[in-house]
């Protein structure tokens, strides 16, 4: 189960419609793609120090103060670091531009994170179009009663 952690911009709750969900967790996208990963999330700064780090290990390889397997070492450990960190720098540039965080959800999915969320809030607008297969089948196993806090309260005790 996947945990995600929901921001709204402001204190105000009218604008729930622009909430953004972050997933907590391992990038692996940021950890294959790296600095195209940044440049695509538009984190320049962080951008710009992954290449002085790139240029910093080139050049103390070509120095020859560092060997070849030194050298993809430390380029491994720079990408683990950014796969593990990737979701914290969008955190913080969402906190950059006014946004709170609100909620902290746990679920299978994005889109039924969002189902849980926009269901607690009481949204007066629906939720993004789901991408699910079987949207009809999630809306019937939701539960009757009402949400609290992240996670439903079980029906019926086994």
């Amino acid at each position: 189960m996947a945990v995600f952690s929901v921001h709204l911009p402001g204190e105000d709750v009218a604008r729930i419609g622009e909430a953004a969900f972050v997933r907590e967790g391992f990038c692996a996208r940021a950890f294959v793609f790296g600095p195209l990963w940044l440049l695509r999330r538009r984190l320049w700064l962080w951008a710009g120090l992954w290449f002085a780090a790139f240029l910093l290990l080139v050049l103390l390889g070509a120095a020859g103060a560092l060997s070849f397997l030194a050298i993809l070492t430390l380029l491994f450990l720079l990408q683990l670091l950014l796969g593990l960190e990737a979701n914290r720098l969008i955190e913080g540039r969402l906190w950059s531009q006014g946004y709170n965080l609100a909620e902290i959800i746990a679920a299978p999915a994005l889109d039924q994170a969002e189902m849980v969320f926009y269901r607690q809030f009481g949204a007066n607008e629906p939720p993004p179009a789901q991408s699910s297969a079987h949207p009809a089948q999630i809306h019937a196993s939701a539960p009757a009663s009402p949400v609290l806090g992240s996670l439903p309260e079980p029906e019926a005790r086994r």
